[in-house]
């Protein structure tokens, strides 16, 4: 199927064309047909202001991010998973029609990616994969209008991340969340390794583990662990239910609110000398629905920086 390019895709084209015919101007003059200025080598860029949608703060962690690229009037487009170093998405954002299909391709480069809505309309739900050449797509339609946010979740925190804008008129979107960069004011100063807030917005439950990381270490047969949570600094949606898990041979925990609205008993998991052996871990959850900044601490190591903080945004729209 073939669709008449939009008024913006054939302005688009008409720059293209309006680019080559810069080229010949060099060999005539100053002749500048599309009305740009010129970069010095004879090529001419167009200097018309073009509005980028609010992608709010998710392009700012080393993504590879030029600008949205206007594909609008194509019927499909092809976006490759494991691009450049291995780590990104090309292009990173993208705008297109509806009934636009949008494919991504794995390139098979630094180990499993998968591709997962972070908010917005669009449902992006991949699985995780090394194999190059697999293929994901999904077809746009008017219900995914507006801003999706994506990443591939492994990889999220070094900047495989990407976006589709979708519709017709880009000025009036924006991303559902604010992920603005939280002031905790001094709570998390004494609290090592506490890099940003995490954002696994629009999740009916997120998992954080007490007590370390938690996995298990084959060569050492012990339980990674540490005084403190896994994930300091959580940002979700009003409605989300929070479990916090603890790790085995940790020692003994809690997970008491600074206000008071909620806590959980001082426990402590014994470790089995295998997973396979290691008895269910104790799990404590609360359903969060107040915005604001919630934040909690082990009794016991409190003081030590053994802090947390879940942050409830509401939806803007």
């Amino acid at each position: 199927m073939s669709r008449t390019p939009s008024p913006s895709r054939r302005r688009a084209l008409a720059l293209a064309a309006g680019g080559a015919l810069g080229a010949l101007a060099g060999c005539l003059g100053s002749f500048d047909p599309t009305g740009g200025g010129s970069d010095g080598d004879g090529e001419f860029t167009d200097t018309t202001p073009i509005p980028e949608p609010e992608y709010g703060h998710w392009f700012d962690g080393g993504t590879d991010y030029a600008g949205t690229v206007d594909r609008r009037g194509e019927d499909e487009v092809v976006i490759p998973v494991g691009d450049g170093d291995g780590f990104r998405f090309d292009p990173a954002a993208v705008w297109v029609d509806y009934d636009t299909t949008v494919r991504w391709e794995w390139t098979g480069e630094r180990g499993v990616h998968d591709v997962m809505t972070y908010d917005g309309p669009a449902a992006i739900e991949s699985g995780l994969t090394d194999e190059a050449g697999h293929e994901y797509a999904v077809t746009l339609s008017k219900a995914d209008e507006g801003i999706t946010r994506y990443s591939c979740r492994p990889h999220q925190s070094v900047g495989e991340q990407g976006a589709i804008v979708a519709g017709p008129d880009i000025e009036s979107y924006v991303t559902e969340y604010d992920t603005t960069p939280v002031d905790y004011g001094d709570w998390f100063a004494p609290t090592p390794n506490v890099s940003g807030t995490e954002n696994p917005l629009r999740r009916d439950a997120v998992s954080v583990r007490v007590g370390g990381p938690g996995g298990y270490d084959p060569e050492a047969e012990a339980w990674n662990t540490a005084p403190v949570y896994e994930i300091p600094a959580l940002r979700v949606t009003p409605g989300t239910t929070v479990r916090w898990r603890w790790v085995p041979g940790a020692g003994e925990h809690s997970v008491v609110a600074e206000d008071g609205a909620f806590e959980s008993d001082l426990v402590a998991v014994e470790a089995a000398d295998t997973p396979e052996d290691q008895e269910d871990e104790h799990v404590f959850e609360r359903v969060f629905e107040e915005p604001g900044i919630h934040e909690y601490a082990c009794e016991r190591h409190r003081d030590d920086g053994m802090r947390g903080a879940v942050v409830v945004a509401e939806s803007r729209h």
